[in-house]
């Protein structure tokens, strides 16, 4: 009986001690939270998605010089907007992001749709209400 209660006393103290370390550890060295710097980064990267995106889609036109000109110059311009940790403009470059998919896939169906034309304007307009927002 007295060699179960030192077992017993043991494990305790290892549970104390357990306890205490991590309470330690997390005063010391609290987690990291998202930054101003790693939000910059986050939208730094959708903005290389986007250009990746536009870059892949001219590829794909093969006859279409108008649109693969348009595509380029849409490129051009979303290369040089602006990395921003503001919540409004993430959320407009995720609509950027989306339309671009579409997009995408509405060039692999038929690269002289009137849709892609819709799209490419509905872009251009998350495009200038994220420039009206930085």
């Amino acid at each position: 009986m007295g060699g179960m209660m030192y077992v017993y006393i043991a494990i305790a103290v290892i549970i104390v001690g357990l306890a205490i370390f991590f309470l330690v550890r997390e005063l010391k060295y609290p987690k990291k939270k998202m930054t101003e710097g790693s939000d910059v980064v986050e939208s730094k990267r959708r903005i290389e998605k986007a250009v990746q995106n536009l870059e892949s889609m001219a590829s794909l036109v093969k006859t279409n010089e108008k649109l693969k000109n348009k595509l380029s110059s849409l490129k051009e311009i979303i290369r040089f907007l602006n990395p921003v940790k503001n919540e409004k403009i993430k959320v407009i470059d995720e609509k950027i992001l989306a339309r671009l998919d579409d997009m995408k896939i509405e060039i692999s169906k038929d690269e002289n749709s009137e849709t892609i034309w819709r799209m490419i304007e509905e872009v251009e307009g998350y495009i200038a209400q994220r420039t009206k927002e930085a």
